[in-house]
């Protein structure tokens, strides 16, 4: 009876070892190439990660530099307001900034980015022939012509267009930008261009303007500004413009009445 017992006892335990031997391995085998395919994979760099993140990246910042080297070729006129634009001596240090006057024109003449790749800057030749650069990214420039701070040049036309052409458009981009005042406690100024798009943002929605320039002899200009939407009928508004001086002067009283703000 108990060499019966003993016999069964070793045909049960017998074949147990036997599987469990053969598959300790298998699973053994089975934990180490998971493991090993999740090192590798954890080893794989971000580009063989996700290349099509990578392509996504490089177009957009593609489009984003043509889309600022369209600006090179187009002069601009600086009006100091509250916050005017900053140039810079180099685009790797942004501590060192050149003081530009009250109204100094620029051209831009390149787009570089700093040191590092991770700046873009517009480089710029300002008056005199100095060169400094104004910061690129974020829509900056922009943004500046749209509160006023600067102000586009028209593009100056041929010979085949004639002087008037030329200081009749001088005349007007002196008027856009001609400073006056915005708040009579804190004496801040503000051009006249930025006064328009200012109140067309605050309370006239559908005020629309443009101007016009007439020669009036001994090389000096009356600009007109037609303005229509800001009140029931339209608007005219002159000043006198020496464009060799630079001298703006308001002519009749619509023009005065914008002194008084």
């Amino acid at each position: 009876m108990n060499f019966l017992l003993f016999i069964l006892s070793c045909l049960i335990v017998f074949p147990w070892l036997s599987i469990a031997s053969v598959d300790e391995p298998k699973g053994s085998s089975f934990k180490g190439g998971l493991l090993a395919e999740s090192v590798k994979k954890e080893q794989l760099s971000p580009d063989q990660k996700d290349p099509k993140s990578k392509k996504a990246i490089e177009d957009y910042e593609k489009e984003k530099l043509a889309r600022y080297k369209r600006n090179i070729g187009k002069r601009f006129l600086v009006v100091q307001t509250v916050r005017p634009p900053e140039f810079y001596e180099s685009p790797n240090d942004v501590k060192k900034k050149i003081k530009v006057k009250e109204k100094e024109e620029f051209q831009v003449i390149e787009v570089v980015q700093n040191q590092s790749g991770t700046m873009n800057f517009y480089k710029v030749r300002l008056e005199g022939g100095k060169i400094g650069y104004l910061g690129a990214d974020g829509n900056n420039l922009a943004i500046r012509t749209k509160d006023g701070s600067l102000i586009p040049i028209t593009p100056k036309v041929g010979k085949r267009g004639g002087t008037f052409r030329e200081q009749a458009s001088r005349a007007i981009d002196l008027v856009k930008s001609h400073l006056i005042p915005s708040d009579p406690v804190s004496k801040d100024k503000r051009s006249i261009e930025r006064r328009m798009l200012e109140t067309r943002a605050t309370s006239h929605p559908k005020l629309k303007w443009r101007y016009e320039a007439k020669e009036i002899g001994n090389n000096r200009y009356r600009v007109t500004q037609i303005a229509e939407g800001e009140s029931d009928r339209p608007i005219f508004r002159t000043w006198t413009v020496d464009p060799s001086t630079r001298r703006v002067s308001p002519e009749n009283q619509a023009a005065k009445d914008l002194y008084r703000y």
